[in-house]
């Protein structure tokens, strides 16, 4: 028949066996890292541009307000065309038809007084000379207002295609990650050794400028007849800004 083990015994064996993997953890050595951001952007001129125009039309009968709209959409995507713009695309969106009414009177129905019609159309120019792309924005709002138009929105330039951009973007902040690291490595008397990780997927934001000087009916510029005075909007070219965020952990 075994003997039951000691009191003291027995506590000695357990704190052992406590210690064992303790000690264990305390032999692996501690990850020699420095964990920093980076930050990188580039600057591109836009070589596309995107525009909203809208034609509205008014009238007792909707037969007559949709035959006016047709006829000033019409005449705006003729004009448009004759500019001879390359890769202009014109594509229709957002029709719409309004009845308009009277005021309301109690326990009768409002009269329908007449209709209002709306026709929106999108326009883009894509991969255009940068250096020609605000000329073709001002001809095209002049363009549209004089065609018929009644509202413009929102001008904006971009660019087509930014795979280069954010890439070089990266690459700029990973390089500015690294100058963060070896700035504090050296202030430690320490040195690089090499990247340990990058953390998540860099993360782009493009800062489209954009210019509202074309965004309302006010811009309509009318002469005393009312008519539409045949003037070039002012457009300037600004330039995108892609910018890209990184975490980075060197080994030193």
């Amino acid at each position: 028949m075994l003997k039951p083990m000691p009191k003291a015994a027995g506590m000695i064996l357990a704190m052992s066996l406590l210690l064992i993997p303790t000690l264990a953890v305390a032999e692996q050595p501690l990850e020699r890292v420095i964990s920093t951001q980076g930050h990188g952007e580039v600057r591109v001129k836009p070589d596309s541009l995107s525009l909203n125009l809208m034609v509205e039309a008014t009238h007792a009968e909707l037969a007559a307000a949709r035959e006016e709209n047709n006829r000033k959409m019409q005449a705006i995507i003729k004009s448009l065309k004759a500019l001879n713009i390359p890769n202009l695309k014109m594509e229709t969106q957002n029709v719409q038809v309004y009845p308009m009414q009277g005021e309301y009177v109690k326990n009768q129905l409002p009269k329908t007084l007449g209709y209002r019609v709306t026709n929106g159309l999108r326009i883009t120019v894509n991969k255009a000379d940068p250096k020609m792309l605000a000329s073709f924005g001002s001809r095209i709002s002049d363009v549209a207002l004089t065609s018929g138009a009644n509202h413009l929105q929102g001008l904006g330039f971009y660019l087509d295609d930014m795979t280069q951009a954010r890439r070089d973007a990266l690459q700029a902040a990973v390089k500015n990650a690294r100058e963060n690291a070896e700035a504090m490595a050296e202030a430690a008397g320490l040195g690089i050794s090499g990247v340990h990780s990058i953390e998540g997927s860099p993360m782009y934001s493009s800062m489209m400028r954009r210019d509202y000087a074309a965004t309302e009916t006010t811009l309509r510029m009318r002469g005393a007849s009312g008519g539409v005075v045949n003037q070039n909007l002012p457009v300037e070219l600004g330039e995108e800004i892609i910018s890209s965020d990184i975490t980075v952990r060197f080994k030193f």
